[in-house]
């Protein structure tokens, strides 16, 4: 099993609760025997478990999630950092919000898909763009953040190729998948909740 994939399934179990081998090999990229190699590993440590139904995948169980918060929570004393990143990081999710929004209303017999894509493709730019660059500077203090910027350039690069699923889609490891995984990232670093910041919105 490879450095750093064992870590890298607990901390994406720890943010979506659970997840199939094949999405974990998707977002990984990595193949799905090796996955399930490395699941199966972390099981008999006790730190992962099988649902025993493949829609469900594999959960995390309470002994994984205290050792992959151990790692998110590990920011070498950036706290500092990671707030004035995540000030930047809100501004581009209220952008991303509304590109999302946008495609889901998208009129595709007005406009036609190809063109329709790249214009999407095109706004969602400046939006990655921004995220890398927050996403270089906090990972050398932060490394949990680290699995962010590959998966994010991926899903940008497949939707721009023509592949709609990788947007918005749910079943695959799409941009506002990882978007999204990342948020709650920043969350738990920073001791926040997702409920507590719209409170205050």
């Amino acid at each position: 099993m490879p450095v750093g994939t064992a870590e890298a399934i607990l901390h994406i179990l720890r943010i979506k609760s659970r997840a199939t081998v094949d999405y974990l090999a998707g977002a990984l990229d990595l193949p799905p025997s090796e996955i399930a190699t490395a699941l199966t590993a972390l099981a008999r440590q006790g730190l992962t478990a099988d649902s025993g139904k493949p829609r469900f995948g594999w959960g995390i169980t309470p002994p994984g999630k205290e050792t992959a918060e151990l790692r998110i929570t590990a920011t070498n004393g950036a706290r500092e950092l990671l707030d004035r990143h995540y000030a930047t990081f809100r501004g581009l999710n209220d952008a991303l919000k509304q590109l999302c929004a946008d495609w889901q209303q998208r009129d595709q017999a007005h406009e036609g898909t190809a063109r329709l894509a790249a214009r999407f493709a095109a706004r969602l730019a400046p939006i990655d763009d921004g995220v890398q660059a927050i996403l270089a500077a906090i990972v050398p203090s932060a490394p949990a953040f680290g699995l962010y910027a590959p998966r994010l350039s991926r899903a940008r690069a497949k939707f721009a190729a023509g592949d709609d699923r990788f947007l918005t889609g749910i079943l695959v490891d799409s941009y506002h998948n990882v978007w999204f995984e990342c948020h709650e990232c920043f969350f738990l670093a920073l001791g926040r909740s997702r409920q507590e910041e719209e409170a205050a919105r």
